[in-house]
């Protein structure tokens, strides 16, 4: 309670998230109540939209993809963003100040509870809608300088790659450097979700302190005062912020680190906390919608854990003095620190842990951070001399081999990834407290309390388990082509899968049912299919259920 009166940034964090939680619940966020974009995807006629392009564009499955801030629809004027899908004939970049006719359409939807949910998604980025463009008429251009200035480099970054690197590696460092991960493979993209590396592809809070670090030491040795170097350092950072796209979690520590520099500058102890509550609050007072996302919570969580759990781990290993046992001893402290609040919260977003991730992240992100240093260092070699930096290119691609194979053997060891029920809310902050409470009291009140938050734990899992058991009830859930009945009857689960008339044995949808069944811990229940026309497909995707 003594560090709340403290730090009253810290504070003001705490009851503006609480108000930001109530409004969530009161359905504040809809957006029914906040996009008038979404009215207009029920009529399905043609629309009429003005706007300005705010996002680079992207070529997604031969269409051109960009984000508009619409100021009109039919003439009635808005101020909205809505993802554009054009043709990819199109001639439009960022800054173009366009006219559009075509159809608003929402975004899908999660089928089944639990499941990753694009509209929601979406909507938390406060884009309720998605656009497809029929026609397109040019009116001006007025980018943004700065932002048009950090668009070049980025784009220009992505040349520089193609042109040095073969198409895999490419593929790897342009996320490593700048986020772009649009060029890596599917299996690749899995591999690093199975070896529970693919954090690294996202640029975040290791990125900004690698580009930082570079710069510190590049002002340094140019002779710069100390306070100078600071100051200097900010607003490079802020420009590597835009060049990614400046996506929240870059942004996120893109203010957190800007906070510490200038904490030094004025000659003042950079709290941490201090500066995590203050980044956090300066995104959610911009896009509140933020506290709501995986990246957000992942993100700050790691840090945290990190900060948190750094000290009590390492005061385990204080006596070890030799430097080759103490630096790998170093990497394992922040790796377990963070992994501690990580495996939680991936397993209520994603129904999975990685069993290998504490492992994998000791071997890998040490050599990440070599490799993202010099994928700048390669950048800037660029311009003075094209045999400076083919060899680096050279040397980048050998440790971007090393990656590679890294990922491959440990993302198909066994029980490399291990699916799991997602825990419930209150099964996530019952954890939090007892970890804090074990680790952060002391004498009798530690074991007192963390029993008792056991005890409650226990107890409301074992009361919910007898209600639920007691309860009966149906679910149906549907698509164009399928129906899916669920029946609960004294804590016993059975699905029935039917094929609508006119339909077609919709394998997606029984991909997700699947994936549903997984992340509810419904495995074990009972599967019965009803018109199925493809009997041997659906015989074929049930083979580990109970079927009949």
């Amino acid at each position: 309670m003594n560090i709340l009166v403290k730090r009253p940034i810290i504070t003001i964090f705490i009851f503006y998230a609480s108000f930001l939680i109530v409004l969530n619940c009161l359905n504040f966020f809809s957006p029914q109540r906040l996009s008038l974009f979404f009215h207009f995807a029920k009529y399905n006629k043609p629309v009429s939209i003005e706007g300005k392009v705010i996002s680079d564009i992207e070529i997604v499955n031969n269409n051109k993809r960009f984000i508009l801030k619409a100021s009109q629809i039919n003439g009635l004027k808005v101020n909205e963003k809505t993802l554009v899908l054009a043709q990819k004939g199109y001639d439009i970049s960022y800054g173009d100040e366009i006219a559009l006719v075509g159809y608003v359409n929402l975004p899908n939807a999660a089928p089944f509870p639990l499941l990753f949910d694009y509209q929601k998604y979406l909507s938390r980025e406060n884009i309720y809608t998605i656009f497809r463009a029929d026609s397109f008429e040019f009116i001006k251009s007025s980018p943004n300088a700065i932002m048009k200035a950090a668009l070049f480099i980025r784009n220009d970054i992505v040349k520089t790659i193609d042109q040095y690197f073969n198409s895999i590696y490419g593929a790897i460092l342009k996320p490593l450097i700048i986020g772009d991960k649009s060029s890596i493979q599917k299996e690749i993209r899995e591999a690093f979700v199975d070896a529970g590396l693919m954090h690294i592809l996202v640029v975040s809070g290791l990125n900004v302190g690698f580009v930082g670090g570079l710069f510190l030491i590049i002002f340094k040795a140019l002779g710069f005062p100390l306070r100078k170097v600071f100051l200097l350092t900010i607003p490079m950072i802020f420009l590597y912020v835009l060049i990614t796209g400046a996506n929240p979690p870059v942004l996120r520590a893109g203010i957190m680190f800007s906070a510490v520099l200038l904490s030094l500058t004025l000659d003042r102890e950079p709290l941490i906390y201090n500066s995590l509550a203050l980044s956090a609050l300066l995104i959610l007072i911009f896009s509140p919608q933020q506290i709501f996302t995986a990246s957000f919570q992942m993100s700050y969580l790691a840090t945290i854990g990190i900060i948190y759990f750094y000290p009590k781990i390492s005061g385990l290993f204080k006596n070890i003095k030799k430097p080759y046992i103490k630096a790998p001893l170093s990497v394992f402290c922040v790796t377990a620190g963070a992994q501690i609040f990580m495996y939680p919260i991936s397993a209520y977003y994603f129904g999975k842990v990685s069993a290998i991730s504490l492992l994998s992240n000791m071997l890998v992100v040490p050599l990440i951070g070599i490799i993202t240093t010099l994928g700048f260092v390669f950048y800037f070699a660029s311009f003075i001399s094209s045999f400076l930096a083919m060899l680096l290119s050279y040397c980048l691609s050998l440790m971007l081999a090393v990656i590679l194979f890294l990922v491959n053997f440990l993302g198909t060891m066994y029980y490399a990834s291990i699916a799991i029920a997602k825990p419930r809310l209150w099964q996530l902050f019952l954890f939090f407290f007892f970890v804090f409470a074990i680790t952060g009291l002391k004498g009798k009140k530690r074991w007192i309390i963390s029993a008792l938050i056991l005890i409650i734990g226990i107890s409301y899992y074992f009361i919910t388990k007898i209600i639920d058991n007691r309860q009966t009830n149906k679910t149906l859930y549907e698509n164009r082509n399928m129906t899916i009945l669920h029946e609960k009857t004294n804590g016993k689960n059975s699905f029935i899968i039917a094929q609508k008339q006119g339909g077609y044995y919709d394998k997606y949808y029984i991909y997700n049912f699947k994936q549903y069944l997984s992340y509810a811990g419904l495995k074990n229940s009972r599967i019965a299919a009803a018109d199925i026309k493809d009997e041997k497909q659906f015989q074929e995707d049930f083979k580990d259920y109970s079927v009949k």
